[in-house]
């Protein structure tokens, strides 16, 4: 899933950078159309954006981390308010208890009184009667009694025991869960610690982010520059090779046009290029001129000729047996023949059917 394709809720600085990289691609493909004049001033509010959506992120990133780490802290506190509430609810179970158990210690108290009361009471009343009373019926009723009484301490033994096993088993568990509570105190304590090492880990990966995309402009930029160092050497190369071939085109001018020079020749003064091609310019215009009035001088001479023939000789000659060689120039020849006489000149061209006049005259000749 592509990072255009995700939802706003659910970026991250990866995909921010992501989104960096694509933009920098499209920006490289309108560069090479376009060239960069086009996207001056778009690219650098383009990063502004960019740098701004990645702060958004990351602020956004450690709020749903804060937020994780509150609803987590907030239900260990409502563990923790449950758990007290119910250690408070068992000590008040605990409290009642005690006070039952007191209650019926102390009916259980009372009620000894009581049968202590009643027998001094019967044994008061069997003295005052006039009839004796036996040792055995003093005996019997002693015996009743005290069991009755051992009953009733029985009893309360029975009930304290109870009630021990009971507060044994409450402090059991509230140990336990004084434990737990710990434990989940611990947990939090531990989350604590991770939500900072990962604040800690994303600030570092955010920098590094940060420093690979710097590099990767440079990179970009080096690589940019080195393509317009690399095209400005083409072109400084075809400039070169042009010159050369030009170079070579005048030293072959200068071979051809030039005598075959001696073997002492090397002691002679050298001319320079410059003046090469000032001499061989102005001999080149000496040529056109020349070559001009050959030209009108052949064409005077043909019309001396033609004026010098007898109206007989002329009247004999039909239109047939004129040739395309003895038929005049026309215009557009002599444009031609103006227009390629630097050439001609040059040597550049030897053979072409515009140099007809020139023919003519060396005919004449």
């Amino acid at each position: 899933m592509s990072a255009l394709d995700r939802p706003a809720a659910e970026l991250t600085v990866m995909d921010v950078y992501d989104i960096a990289a694509l933009l920098g691609q499209e920006f490289e493909r309108v560069i090479d159309k376009f060239g960069c004049e086009c996207l001056v001033g778009v690219v650098p509010r383009v990063v502004r954006v960019l740098e701004f959506l990645e702060a958004l992120v990351s602020r956004g990133a450690a709020g749903q981390e804060a937020e994780e780490l509150r609803r987590e802290l907030d239900r260990l506190q409502r563990e923790r308010s449950d758990r007290y509430e119910q250690e408070k609810k068992h000590q008040k179970e605990l409290e009642q208890v005690e006070d039952v158990w007191r209650g019926e210690v102390q009916d259980l108290l009372s009620q000894i009184t009581q049968l202590q009361a009643e027998n001094k009471r019967l044994l008061v009343s069997l003295s005052l009667k006039e009839s004796p009373v036996t040792e055995e019926d003093l005996q019997k009723h002693q015996a009743q009694t005290s069991e009755k009484e051992n009953q009733v301490i029985q009893k309360l033994k029975d009930l304290a025991d109870k009630q021990r096993d009971e507060i044994r088993a409450k402090d059991h568990e509230l140990t336990l869960r004084n434990e737990d509570v710990e434990a989940l105190q611990l947990q939090q304590h531990r989350l604590i610690r991770i939500n900072q090492d990962l604040l800690h880990r994303t600030g570092l990966m955010e920098a590094q982010g940060k420093t690979l995309i710097q590099q990767r402009a440079e990179l970009e930029a080096s690589a940019q520059a080195q393509q317009q160092e690399y095209a400005a050497l083409q072109l400084e190369v075809r400039r070169l090779t042009k010159e050369l071939q030009e170079k070579e085109l005048e030293r072959e001018l200068v071979e051809i046009e030039s005598p075959a020079e001696s073997e002492d020749e090397a002691d002679k003064p050298r001319f320079t290029l410059q003046e090469l091609q000032d001499v061989l310019q102005e001999k080149n215009e000496l040529k056109a001129q020349v070559f001009m009035l050959q030209e009108e001088l052949a064409y005077y001479k043909s019309e001396d000729l033609e004026d010098d023939i007898s109206p007989s000789d002329s009247a004999t000659n039909t239109p047939s047996q004129l040739t395309s060689a003895d038929q005049p120039e026309s215009g557009i020849r002599r444009l031609i023949f103006t227009a390629i006489m630097p050439m001609v000149a040059a040597g550049l061209i030897t053979d072409d059917p515009t140099l007809l006049p020139i023919r003519r005259l060396v005919s004449f000749v």
